[in-house]
């Protein structure tokens, strides 16, 4: 079996970064993929880097759109998507040359519905490896009570490859921040086997200025409402993981506490 794998990728902006994404997908050892990059609008070089980089290749297609943000960019992808699988990679993140071939073993070779790796947070001055000890296959109440700690499963879209069927249904919150912690667990609600690698094989990059990097009251909010969504969704069939979607919301103000205190 050898299937279809859609990836898709939003470009805003990213010419600095945009060549090492695409050339790293380019490269993958499992070569049965589309790449469905959509411009959201960019003001920069992000259109010609792409045509430069991987125009003469038929498995990239870039679609063109008007800036409507990253959730309108990524439903975008899912209803264009031909695949039998779908994976995320951010435009200036770079993923390792088998990152397709371990997620889309887990699938294939051992029955699962989404498939997840490790990935390696890249700050300025430190990377953090985050992964599981030993490759495993889990649970769907296993992974959510991971994805709900977001420590080592991350509330994040990308780093994971995932049944198409899984989304049906499914879109992300459009015009909102913190959209990944109110959707994958939606889809993970509708897996019931997790292949976990302890490979890392998904590199993030955390530039100044991103989301993650921002700090405000109103994200603040924000951020915890998207936990009281996801808690309203998983302990409906799992009561017993409500503590730690009060933990989220605990650990939310103790950031804010934090960067209030220190960004000063």
């Amino acid at each position: 079996m050898n299937p279809l794998v859609s990836i898709i990728i939003p470009v805003y902006n990213v010419e600095k970064y945009l060549k090492n994404c695409l050339l790293s997908v380019k490269n993958q050892t499992y070569d049965h993929f589309e790449a469905i990059c959509i411009n959201d609008g960019s003001s920069d070089q992000s259109e010609k880097i792409f045509y430069e980089t991987v125009g003469d290749d038929p498995r990239f297609t870039l679609y063109i759109k008007k800036n409507g943000g990253i959730s309108k960019v990524r439903n975008l992808g899912l209803s264009l998507a031909q695949g039998e699988l779908i994976s995320f990679v951010d435009s200036d993140d770079t993923i390792q040359m088998n990152y397709l071939e371990e997620l889309v073993k887990g699938i294939v070779k051992y029955g699962c519905d989404i498939s997840i790796c490790g990935h390696n947070m890249n700050y300025s001055h430190i990377t953090l490896p985050l992964r599981f000890p030993k490759t495993k296959i889990i649970t769907q109440k296993k992974a959510l009570s991971f994805l709900m700690s977001d420590m080592i499963i991350m509330n994040y879209s990308w780093g994971k490859c995932y049944k198409k069927e899984v989304w049906k249904n499914i879109k992300f919150p459009e015009d909102k921040i913190y959209e990944d912690i109110k959707t994958i667990c939606r889809t993970f609600m509708n897996a019931s086997r997790f292949y976990v690698s302890s490979k890392l094989l998904y590199n993030y990059e955390i530039h100044k200025g991103s989301i993650s990097q921002q700090k405000s009251t109103r994200q603040n909010e924000e951020l915890k409402s998207a936990y009281r969504y996801q808690m309203e969704i998983v302990t409906k069939k799992y009561p017993s993981l409500k503590f730690l979607s009060y933990w989220n919301l605990f650990k939310a103000d103790l950031i804010h506490l934090y960067d209030m205190i220190f960004s000063k």
